[in-house]
C-alpha cells in the first residue's frame, strides 16, 4: 500500500514540475530568416545579324536588378573580352531617364592579361540607381566574318563581367553579383515560310 502511495506522490510531483518548469516544454524549430536581396548587374547579348557581320555595331544592354533591399549609389563594372575576337569597344551611354536625373558615366579601356581588353564602366548617381536598364554599350565588329567562318548557329564572343557596388554613402556592398554577356557573330538563320500563309 505504501508503494502505491509513493508512486502516486511521485507522479503528482513530476506532473507539477512539467507544468511549472519551462525547460520541459518542447519548442518548434524556427525557420531561418530569408536572405536579403542583393544587387545584380547583367549584360545582354547582341543578336545575330541577317545582313552580315562586316563592321557592324553590336548593342549590349546593362541591367541592374534586385535593388529593393539595399540602395545602390555607384557601380564599377569591369568587362573583359579577347582582343583577337574581332570586336572592339566603341562607347557607353546612360539611359535618357538616368542621365536626366544627374547620374554620370565614365568609361576607360585597359590592357588585361593574355591580350584581353578590359572596359571599366563607372556609373554614379546623385541618390540611388533604379532597377532596370541603366546603360547601353556599343561594340563594333572590326573584322570581316564570312558565313563559312561563323555559320548561322551561335558564335558568341563572351563579355565577362565583374562588378563592385557602393551605397549612396560610399560604403561597399558586400553581396553583389553579375552575369556575363556576349556578341553573337553568327548570321541570322534564314526562315522559310509559305507565301500564301503569310498573306
Amino acid at each position: 500500500m505504501s508503494q502505491k502511495r509513493s508512486f502516486s506522490c511521485l507522479a503528482l510531483v513530476l506532473a507539477f514540475l512539467m507544468v511549472q518548469a519551462p525547460w520541459f516544454t518542447f519548442s518548434q524549430p524556427q525557420e531561418a530568416p530569408p536572405l536579403e536581396e542583393s544587387p545584380q548587374v547583367l549584360l545582354g547579348r547582341d543578336s545575330p545579324n541577317l545582313g552580315g557581320n562586316t563592321f557592324r555595331d553590336a548593342f549590349i544592354a546593362m541591367t541592374l536588378s534586385d535593388v529593393s533591399a539595399v540602395g545602390v549609389g555607384k557601380i564599377v563594372n569591369e568587362i573583359s573580352f579577347p582582343s583577337t575576337g574581332g570586336i572592339a569597344f566603341d562607347r557607353a551611354e546612360l539611359t535618357p531617364d538616368l542621365e536626366a536625373s544627374g547620374a554620370t558615366l565614365e568609361a576607360n579601356i585597359d590592357e588585361g592579361p593574355e591580350g584581353a581588353q578590359i572596359v571599366r564602366i563607372t556609373i554614379s548617381a546623385t541618390g540611388t540607381l533604379p532597377a532596370g536598364i541603366i546603360a547601353n554599350l556599343v561594340f563594333k565588329v572590326v573584322k570581316e566574318f564570312t558565313f563559312e567562318e561563323v555559320g548561322n548557329e551561335e558564335h558568341l564572343i563572351p563579355l565577362d563581367n565583374s562588378v563592385v557596388a557602393f551605397t549612396p554613402a560610399g560604403e561597399e556592398i558586400a553581396r553583389v553579383s553579375s552575369e556575363p554577356g556576349g556578341v553573337d557573330l553568327a548570321y541570322a538563320p534564314v526562315v522559310f515560310a509559305c507565301f500564301f500563309y503569310m498573306h
